[in-house]
């Protein structure tokens, strides 16, 4: 049979649709792909994650300890504000970690200034600070590698009242032995007796001191029992009160 070429026009036609179809099945694999990428960077990223940033940081500690004593969100930004931190911040955060991640970014003066902020609003408060946003603050300043002594000088400094459950609330006349008197310090005490209330047992040393305190106060942190019933929360702030007072007690008579 004699062979009969097929007429340009249908020629045209038959390479029109093969590319057609070649840039169909090309998008509808490139289609599939994005999305599987996109699928895997979606799992990849924590959906939570917190910016590493030192003011955010800053802010977030802030307004976390703002919020422990009772302050409005809204007013503990504006607070937050008036420092000059205008950066979003997150709630319900836990203080000890934050405050370690902050120390690992911070200078010592950056730390410092962060303690000494703190300070600077709990002490604008015209009411006692609750026991809550005082455990919080010192949870703040272990975390950014400081003692109770040093939030000591900053209230000397600043000054600011807090409730006592065993004497309803410290008056600031109780400081007028000046310097950097411990917090809890009323009278000379028997070291003795504030060792025994540590559990600490032969020669003491100031991180003798400093074990045995942090070790009773993750036992006797009043957050373990928050939500209890009344008694209950009573009785672990009381020893977390007795236990927090010979330690200062102590870091005053062991100094560095």
């Amino acid at each position: 049979m004699p062979y009969s070429r097929s007429p340009p026009d249908v020629e045209i036609l038959i390479v029109i649709a093969m590319l057609t179809m070649g840039g169909v099945i090309a998008l509808a694999i490139g289609t599939s792909i994005a999305a599987a990428q996109r699928e895997s960077g979606s799992n990849a990223r924590p959906p939570t994650a917190a910016p590493a940033d030192r003011n955010h940081l800053a802010a977030s500690l802030l307004f976390n300890l703002l919020l422990a004593g009772g302050s409005v969100p809204e007013q503990a930004l504006r607070a937050i504000r008036g420092l000059g931190l205008v950066t979003p911040v997150i709630g319900s955060i836990d203080i000890r970690n934050w405050g370690e991640r902050f120390a690992q970014m911070a200078s010592h003066e950056q730390r410092m200034w962060l303690l000494e902020a703190a300070v600077r609003l709990l002490a604008d408060r015209r009411t006692p600070v609750p026991l809550r946003q005082y455990t919080a603050l010192l949870d703040l300043s272990f975390a950014l590698g400081f003692q109770t002594d040093a939030l000591a000088k900053l209230r000397q400094q600043y000054g600011f009242e807090y409730i006592d459950h065993a004497k309803d609330a410290r008056p600031r006349e109780a400081d007028s032995a000046g310097g950097a008197t411990p917090l809890f310090v009323r009278q000379p005490a028997d070291v003795t007796e504030l060792l025994r209330i540590l559990q600490i047992d032969g020669p003491a040393s100031r991180q003798t001191i400093i074990a045995g305190y942090r070790k009773l106060a993750a036992l006797h942190h009043p957050d373990r029992v928050f939500g209890e019933p009344a008694e209950v929360q009573s009785a672990a702030a009381a020893r977390f009160i007795e236990i927090t007072r010979a330690y200062e007690a102590l870091l005053a008579i062991f100094p560095e």
